[in-house]
């Protein structure tokens, strides 16, 4: 480790200056009509019977759980997000994204206050004419870390290509499209705020991340804030996925099955070890406990880990994205193929919700396991029912209590079909038993 170190140039030291970043002012309010029902001259001043709400994203607890704990660990390097981002032609991009940071918490805070700015200030990394800038990015990384990132430089155009191309965006047949730039714009900030963190931070921290984009594409209601949000009847929304190393991206369709988003990026992963094994074979080792690992790190793809950029631990990320909203309108307004290459399960709609979390999380619990705990806790009767909050915090408390030995993190995204699932706990019996298993009262 201590010669990867030394071979990072003095061009990336020197240009450290503090651990203060400048961030930009970044919207994270929803915005409402709200309808003035008793034409109260308060609410009502200027004689119109609607007036906007703003309602802080983080400040939403029916519709956005989040929750975080250090859980055993001295200090939680966890962190979350979420922000509304205005893209050209007026596109408004719901983003909530988690982050697991390691070898301290720099990085994981770096990403929660600037990544999703660097997302919504992408254009001039991908507009025409921007092919210079693009080259620039990765030709620093080059100068900088050698390794993995001469060869990225090499094949820059073949590479660069790929990520411009728009062959993996969703096309509807029935549906305008307007420009779907989310994966270019995705891809290019994360290297970018990845580039500027390892710039402007001497800390040799990283971070894992996984960013969730709503977008939504169609309404059958009018242009009045807050009737067109993806968590509304009568609408369809994309959403993108875009994911670097260990946590995780689960959605629940109607029927209360989880569904995973996302792979981690380990050496084990086939995918991964392809991309690696090429330049980096020799990196490749087993842990005491008989995983794989490339070096000492256990994921291939991070946010800082500066020591180990130049083996190939990157922050490219893996972009999935499908089609979620209102059951009736998708089989109204989508075709049979679509619905079936395009939505979880092939259910065409109504989805339940969205989970993020860490691997503190789902290093202990299933996928299944996870989404169980937040329809139980909805489903207990009580006054007043439980809310998104009180789901996500649900799950974490879940996690201290059978002895979880991790930071763990959890956001739970309220979709259209909350609520809605069938009264069915598929992993009762299951939870039970972890339960006796780590009772500390127990004389186990």
């Amino acid at each position: 480790m201590s010669n990867l170190s030394k071979n990072v140039p003095s061009l990336l030291k020197a240009s450290r200056h503090s651990h203060v970043f400048c961030r930009r002012s970044l919207s994270d309010t929803l915005t409402f009509s709200a309808i003035d029902r008793l034409n109260s001259p308060i609410a009502n001043g200027n004689g119109s019977k609607t007036n906007l709400l703003r309602v802080p994203l983080l400040k939403s607890p029916s519709h956005l759980g989040h929750f975080s704990c250090r859980v055993n660990r001295p200090y939680n390097e966890d962190a979350y997000s979420a922000s509304v981002l205005a893209l050209p032609d007026a596109r408004t991009v719901f983003n909530f994204s988690v982050f697991d940071g390691h070898g301290g918490d720099e990085c994981s805070k770096y990403l929660k206050e600037n990544l999703a700015s660097e997302v919504e200030l992408s254009s001039r990394l991908i507009e025409p004419g921007s092919e210079k800038l693009r080259e620039d990015l990765i030709k620093k990384y080059w100068k900088a870390f050698g390794g993995y990132w001469k060869w990225w430089y090499k094949r820059r155009k073949e590479n660069i290509k790929m990520i411009m191309n728009e062959s993996g965006n969703l096309k509807l047949q029935n549906i305008k499209n307007r420009d779907d730039d989310l994966r270019r714009r995705i891809s290019f900030a994360f290297l970018e705020a990845d580039y500027k963190f390892l710039e402007n931070c001497e800390a040799k921290s990283g971070s894992t991340c996984t960013s969730a984009f709503i977008e939504t594409v169609y309404s059958t209601q009018d242009s009045t804030p807050g009737e067109t949000y993806y968590f509304n009847r009568d609408t369809v929304s994309k959403l993108t996925i875009a994911h670097v190393g260990d946590t995780k991206a689960i959605l629940v369709d109607r029927e209360g099955e989880a569904h995973a988003l996302t792979e981690a990026h380990h050496p084990s992963n086939p995918i991964e070890a392809k991309r690696l094994r090429k330049y980096s074979a020799k990196f490749f080792m087993a842990d005491s406990f008989g995983e794989e690992r490339l070096i000492s790190v256990a994921n291939t793809r991070a946010f800082g880990d500066e020591n180990y950029k130049g083996v190939g631990v990157t922050a490219e990320p893996d972009i999935v994205q499908l089609l979620i909203g209102d059951r009736n309108t998708m089989h109204k307004t989508l075709t049979k193929s679509e619905i079936q290459n395009s939505t979880v399960g092939s259910l065409g709609g109504d989805e339940s919700f969205l989970i993020l979390c860490t691997d503190g999380v789902t290093d202990v619990l299933t996928d299944q396991e996870i989404a169980d705990i937040v329809m139980t806790t909805y489903n207990m009767k009580g006054n007043p029912v439980a809310s998104a909050q009180r789901c996500a915090e649900e799950v974490i408390r879940f996690i201290e209590y059978i002895g979880g030995s991790d930071n763990a993190t959890c956001l739970v995204v309220r979709l259209i079909g909350w609520g809605k699932w069938p009264i069915i706990d598929r992993t009762g019996a299951l939870r039970q038993e972890r339960m006796d298993d780590y009772n500390p009262r127990s004389p186990r």
